[in-house]
């Protein structure tokens, strides 16, 4: 669609043999206009997408390590963390089995939303108020733009935590505010159309799904504490056959124990309050993630019945756990160099350390090389880069869609009424020949129909966004164009500062 001159690209008119599909508007794709871009330019599908996961991994451990670093007060620390996170088994699932394209570009982000927060609520103010909050507003800007139900996950959490911490959540107030509202600006072009849109379109994702339990999916206690991540498989309903590839994987399931020991380690510290938190958010992922949560309690057409069967598969908390268990974990192990850290042992912890280091390297390698021969020598290898027309979730689908239907791709006309192979979504227009708007309604299978007397080929359709949609792309280029000024400004006045000192 941007070949066709679409910017942002809202509306996928050639999607599901030409009747269009809406995931554009519904999902954030900020990033697949890299891919998209490099496509255009030339580059085979494949070789576009290797690059994307390439700048994705490359991406994931310079930012988490940054940002790691920084919530551990030590790169070493940091090294360990983003070492745990890049190579966990989930992420390595989302990234080669899945190709989870959305959900592990999210992961990038996910560490510098938690040092975001880390950085609010405990380091000192010194910066200007934009500044000192630029690691939230980019870190969800990134979630928004790579995976909404992440996004969801996330700030749910976000909002979990500032109510249990309500008396530091108090003085961080404004800076609060000026995160969410700067993020929502930034992220106005997506939001806006999005929430339009989900909230007036009676959708697979917001009516058939949340109709049925989504239980069945949950993983079983075997899988949770499975220390082997496989490189094949799929996802089936009520067994844990061939679902290798959702095991924690034993790096992730060390850290648990981890967490433990550091919480007993640290329970006379100022951290020890946190640590709590995040390892008791990990544990509630865990539980989310299963068969064993009561998920039967959430069907329905309740605004928690949405929110909560939305997520589709309850092993995708399994990203959460991940992160939660990385953090948790790694705090554990500083803890216990910490007990055995002395004046005249300096020298015997930087040892201790390196071998910690080196056994959770190997450790990470040799899960690693299980999940990459899995990958490798179980699955078929497909060589054809063209997916067919059909291959796609039907998130999107208007409600009551039969995908079988959509190969029928003719125009039915009875009397003065067409049926067109165009699925009826908002925004879309129907003109004839001479450019005049029809009205339509709705048929079979959720298939336009208009009254037209004419040769039905003569009708074109095209999809025109509200002028809602285009005030919010306003707001998110002035928003964009403000938080640069008071970056570089900030910068500015801190340069004086040390001139004039």
């Amino acid at each position: 669609m941007l070949k066709l001159g679409q910017f942002p690209v809202r509306y996928e008119a050639n999607a599901w043999y030409g009747y269009g599909y809406i995931s554009t508007t519904m999902y954030g794709n900020i990033f697949l206009y890299i891919p998209a871009a490099l496509f255009m330019a030339g580059l085979p599908l494949w070789r576009v997408y290797n690059i994307f996961v390439i700048l994705v991994n490359v991406a994931t451990v310079l930012v988490g390590f940054t940002c790691f670093s920084k919530i551990f007060k030590s790169s070493r620390y940091g090294l360990l963390a983003i070492y745990i996170y890049t190579l966990a088994g989930y992420r390595l699932s989302n990234v080669y089995m899945r190709t989870a394209v959305g959900e592990f570009t999210a992961m990038i982000f996910i560490p510098l939303v938690l040092y975001g927060v880390y950085k609010l609520y405990f380091e000192d103010k010194k910066q200007n108020i934009v500044a000192r909050n630029m690691p939230l507003i980019i870190g969800m800007t990134g979630l928004i733009q790579s995976h909404i139900l992440t996004t969801e996950i996330i700030s749910v959490l976000l909002i979990l935590f500032a109510v249990i911490n309500i008396k530091e959540t108090i003085p961080n107030i404004k800076d609060i505010l000026v995160s969410v509202v700067l993020t929502a600006g930034i992220n106005a072009f997506f939001l806006v159309p999005f929430i339009d849109s989900y909230s007036s379109m009676d959708l697979y994702i917001n009516t058939d799904l949340t109709a049925t339990s989504i239980r069945a999916d949950g993983l079983y206690l075997s899988q949770v504490f499975g220390l082997i991540t496989k490189g094949s498989g799929g996802s089936y309903p009520w067994t844990t056959n061939d679902e290798g590839y959702l095991n924690t994987g034993i790096v992730i399931v060390l850290c648990m124990i981890l967490s433990v020991i550091g919480l007993v380690l640290n329970r006379k510290k100022k951290s020890f309050k946190y640590i709590l938190e995040i390892t008791v958010v990990g544990v509630l992922a865990i539980w989310l993630s299963t068969v064993y949560f009561p998920w039967d309690s959430f069907v329905g057409d309740s605004a928690v019945a949405k929110l909560m069967s939305s997520v589709q598969y309850p092993w995708r908390y399994s990203l959460i756990q991940t992160v939660c268990f990385t953090i948790a974990g790694v705090y554990g192990l500083k803890a216990i160099l910490d007990i055995i850290n002395t004046d005249r042992a300096a020298k015997i912890i930087n040892l201790n350390y390196t071998l910690l280091f080196v056994f959770f390297a190997g450790l990470s390698v040799f899960a690693t090389a299980i999940f990459d021969y899995t990958l490798s020598c179980v699955n078929e290898t497909l060589y054809n880069e063209v997916a067919a027309v059909d291959w796609a979730d039907k998130l999107y689908l208007p409600s009551g869609t039969d995908r079988e239907l959509l190969k029928n791709v003719e125009y039915i006309v009875d009397g003065d009424e067409v049926t067109l192979p165009v699925l009826g979504y908002d925004h879309v227009v129907v003109e004839d020949k001479n450019g005049n708007a029809l009205d339509w309604n709705t048929g079979e299978n959720n298939r336009i129909v208009v009254k037209y007397e004419g040769n039905p080929e003569d009708l074109t359709t095209h999809f025109r966004a509200p002028v809602i949609w285009h005030v919010a792309e306003v707001v998110s280029v002035i928003c964009l164009i403000l938080l640069v000024v008071f970056q570089i400004y900030g910068k500015k006045r801190k340069i004086g500062e040390i001139s004039n000192s």
